[in-house]
C-alpha cells in the first residue's frame, strides 16, 4: 500500500521552498566599505557616486517621512517614492542608510501652533513648474498617535528587511540602517529666522522618539541597526541637547550605532575651536560626549566636510587630513556631503559634485 503525504506536510515543504526561493533572489550585500554620500536621491542617476568608489547612500530628506508615505489614518501607506529610492540604489550597488522622520501634519494639527514651522523653514517641499521638491511637513513636534506611527516605521522597515515576509516585489538587498530623525538640536537663524527646524522638542522629547522608534524596530527585525541622530556641530547649544539626551537613564540601550555632524567651520581661522574640532570630523568630542555618559559605541560620520576659504587644493588636502585622522581617532564609517571645494555660494549642486568628483574618488581609493 503507497504511502499518502498528508496535505498539510506537502503545503509546509512548498511554503519552506518558496522562501527559500526568495531568499536566493535576495542577493549578497554590496561591499561594505568606510565611505559615502548623503545627496537627493532624484539625483542618483546624475551623480554616479558608485564612480568614486562610495558603497553606502543616505538620501537627503522627504522620502522616508510618515506623512508623505500615508495621507491620514485611514489611508494605506505608499511606498512608491520610497521604492523608487530602494531600486536606484540597488542598481549602483549602493548600500543605505535610511533617516525617518516622525512627522504627519494630519497627526499632530491638535497639538497647535507650537509644533509648526513658518513658511520661510528650508526643509518644506518646493514645487518648480509641475515637480516638487521632497522636503518634510509643517509640524515636527513628537506624534500624536504613537501606536500609528509605530505601525508606520515596522511596516516600512519590514518591507525593505529582505526576510521573506512582505518584502518589496525584487527587493536584491536588504536596507538594514535607520536613523531617528535628524539634528533635533538645530534651529533658525537667531537674527535671519532663515534655516531648517528638523524637530520641535526637548532633548527628553527627543529620547522618548528614540527609544520607541528603537522598540518598534527591533520588534520587527533584530537584525536592524538604529542610528541615533547626530548633532548639528559641537558649539554648546548643540552639546548641551546633547548631554540632556546621554544623561537619560539607559539611552544607550536605545541605539546601535553614534552619529556625528562635521560641516564646514564659518571661520578661516585656524584656532577657532570649530575648525580644531573638524580636523578628526568631530569625531574626538562626540567620543568624549559619550563617555562622559559612560556609553560606548560604533561612531558615523554622516555628513562630512572641511571648506575653510576658497583654494580648492587646500581644501582637498584638509578633508582628505580629517578623514585621516577621523577613521585613526575611532569613525567606521563617513558620509560626504560633496561640498563645494570652492566654497562655491550654491555648495551643493549636481554640477559641481561631477566637477569635483575625482577628489572625493582619490580620498576613496586611497582606502581601498
Amino acid at each position: 500500500m503507497k504511502k499518502v503525504i498528508p496535505l498539510l506536510f506537502l503545503l509546509s515543504l512548498l511554503l519552506v521552498l518558496l522562501v527559500s526561493i526568495h531568499l536566493k533572489l535576495v542577493q549578497k550585500l554590496p561591499e561594505d566599505g568606510k565611505f559615502g554620500f548623503l545627496r537627493n536621491a532624484e539625483n542618483l542617476n546624475l551623480e554616479g557616486l558608485e564612480d568614486t568608489g562610495a558603497t553606502w547612500f543616505r538620501p537627503n530628506f522627504g522620502y522616508f517621512v510618515w506623512g508623505s508615505m500615508q495621507k491620514d489614518s485611514d489611508s494605506p501607506i505608499d511606498f512608491t517614492k520610497t521604492d523608487e529610492v530602494v531600486r536606484d540604489a540597488e542598481k549602483r550597488g549602493l548600500r543605505l542608510l535610511i533617516t525617518v522622520f516622525p512627522f504627519a501634519d494630519w497627526d499632530q494639527k491638535n497639538k497647535g501652533l507650537g509644533c509648526k514651522v513658518t513658511d520661510n523653514d528650508t526643509g518644506l517641499p518646493e514645487r518648480k513648474g509641475d515637480f516638487e521638491t521632497p522636503g518634510l511637513p509643517y509640524y515636527r513636534c513628537n506624534p500624536n498617535n504613537w501606536g500609528l506611527y509605530e505601525k508606520w516605521l515596522v511596516a516600512v522597515v519590514d518591507r525593505y528587511d529582505g526576510d521573506g515576509k512582505n518584502d518589496m516585489s525584487g527587493l536584491q538587498f536588504p536596507v538594514l540602517h535607520y536613523e531617528i530623525g535628524n539634528e533635533p538640536d538645530l534651529m533658525k537663524d537667531a537674527v535671519s529666522g532663515v534655516g531648517t527646524v528638523y524637530f520641535i522638542g526637548t532633548p527628553a522629547e527627543y529620547a522618548e522618539l528614540l527609544q520607541k522608534s528603537y522598540t518598534a524596530i527591533k520588534s520587527e527585525n533584530s537584525k536592524v541597526q538604529v542610528l541615533v541622530a547626530a548633532p548639528a556641530g559641537v558649539q554648546h547649544s548643540f552639546a548641551d541637547f546633547w548631554d540632556k539626551v546621554f544623561a537619560i537613564p539607559d539611552i544607550g540601550d536605545f541605539f546601535d550605532i553614534g552619529n556625528m555632524h562635521c560641516l564646514s567651520a564659518p571661520s578661516e581661522d585656524s584656532n577657532d575651536p570649530v575648525a580644531l574640532s573638524a580636523e578628526d570630523l568631530n569625531v574626538t568630542f562626540y567620543k568624549k560626549l559619550l563617555t562622559s555618559h559612560d556609553i560606548v559605541k560604533p561612531i558615523w560620520v554622516t555628513e562630512a566636510e572641511n571648506v575653510q576659504g576658497s583654494n580648492v587644493q587646500e581644501n582637498v588636502q584638509r578633508l582628505k587630513e580629517s578623514v585621516s585622522n577621523a577613521l585613526k581617532n575611532g569613525a567606521q564609517k563617513i558620509f560626504f556631503t560633496g561640498a563645494s571645494f570652492a566654497n562655491d555660494p550654491m555648495r551643493y549642486t549636481s554640477e559641481i559634485l561631477l566637477e569635483e568628483r575625482s577628489y572625493y574618488k582619490d580620498i576613496i581609493y586611497s582606502y581601498k
